[in-house]
């Protein structure tokens, strides 16, 4: 990995592991649709300007419609309401380590659809990850009821569709340059979950720590993350990108604990460290 590499990939790491304290800070006043639509339009609010006038790329919307609904469903609509949903019932810290399921599932698909090889190594990574977060579930502080064990499901799908939105990712950047292909499927996801504009709660329910979590998770998370991420899939491909996964949960949990005061049991310890085995047993592909 070159310098110009590594430093992007500590970039997304940072901002990544940050996503689940804003979406903590914004569900409980702005609910689940408004969040994910929240996170789109505020991420458009940057990236397309950014495209336009900075890289100077043209989007292509019409030209590359299919391309930018494709990447949008995947990477932005689908994940974006799962989590935001998640969000209502789990902890940032449980959030965190359940997106190091992310780089697990994007070999899986990579298998699929890239013809990557997923030799015994990863299957066993994919198997421990899956492990680590059943153990912070069943042992974590938080009572397991219906609505913590459905939010877990979906946060396990949101997993899921952001691993297949980096294989996806790298199918299209050859057809449509990077960060073109970011700023039209922010654009058709915005357009996609518009409708949620109706359940916008009135100002008066409002706080400033709620607002500044919407705007966080959007320009942050899915603006300017967006500019390391698209580029490094384009440039190291969706698996080695993805591995920023290694450090999300560790600072997830660190945030977690510092910025919400949520507990850290030796179980979401031992969870995580699970998850952390799981990965670097997937970021060895070519011994599998």
């Amino acid at each position: 990995m070159t310098r110009s590499a590594a430093a992007r990939w500590l970039l997304l790491a940072g901002l990544w592991s940050l996503q689940y304290i804003f979406m903590r800070m914004a569900v409980p006043v702005f609910g689940t649709p408004f969040v994910a639509e929240g996170r789109a339009f505020f991420s458009l609010l940057f990236l397309v300007p950014w495209v336009v006038f900075v890289v100077r790329e043209p989007i292509g919307l019409r030209t590359h419609w299919r391309h930018h609904v494709a990447v949008s469903l995947v990477n932005n609509v689908l994940p974006f309401l799962c989590f935001a949903f998640a969000a209502t019932a789990l902890p940032a810290s449980y959030l965190a380590v359940m997106s190091g399921m992310v780089p697990l599932w994007a070999a899986v698909t990579s298998a699929l659809f890239l013809h990557e090889r997923l030799g015994p190594r990863r299957i066993l990574g994919f198997i421990l990850g899956m492990a680590g977060v059943a153990l912070i579930v069943n042992l974590g502080p938080i009572p397991l009821n219906p609505h913590t064990l459905l939010a877990v499901l979906v946060a396990i799908a949101g997993a899921f569709f952001w691993g297949w939105g980096g294989v996806v990712i790298r199918q299209r950047t050859g057809r449509v340059p990077a960060m073109s292909l970011a700023a039209g499927s922010i654009i058709v996801c915005a357009a996609t979950l518009s409708p949620a504009w109706l359940t916008l709660p009135p100002p008066s329910t409002w706080t400033a720590s709620s607002l500044t979590g919407l705007v966080a998770v959007g320009v942050l998370v899915s603006g300017v993350a967006y500019l390391p991420f698209f580029s490094l899939v384009r440039d190291i491909g969706p698996t080695r990108t993805l591995t920023v996964g290694l450090a999300v949960p560790v600072l997830g949990i660190i945030w977690g604990w510092l910025l919400l005061g949520e507990a850290i049991t030796a179980a979401m310890l031992a969870g995580c460290a699970l998850v952390l085995v799981a990965l670097a047993l997937v970021m060895s592909p070519r011994r599998a």
